[in-house]
């Protein structure tokens, strides 16, 4: 059995008799004080960055996590990966604390 993740332009294919997939699991607010102000604060400039580290270092797939206490979580996921998919990138994996 395969598991498919897919971005616009890339497709990664997750199974047992597949090659190891790398995850990117950077784009993470826990215990990133200054990350989850800018986030509280409605400021993605951050996660640009943090998105052309993790595939520039070979990601694959990338971890999404935007739990942050005292912010609307659901948007800035939708936020998050609107911003992601609109750049040719990895495909993501959503993690919602």
């Amino acid at each position: 059995m395969h598991t498919h993740l897919s971005s616009p332009s890339r497709e990664v294919v997750l199974g047992d008799d597949q090659p190891f997939c790398i995850i990117g699991e950077r784009i993470n607010p826990t215990g990133r004080k200054i990350f989850q102000e800018q986030l509280r604060a409605d400021d993605l400039s951050r996660l640009a960055i943090d998105v052309a580290q993790q595939v520039e270092g070979g990601a694959m797939v990338l971890d999404v996590n935007m739990g942050v206490p005292l912010a609307d979580e659901v948007e800035l996921m939708v936020r998050a990966v609107t911003m992601i998919q609109g750049s040719p990138t990895c495909p993501c994996a959503l993690i919602r604390r």
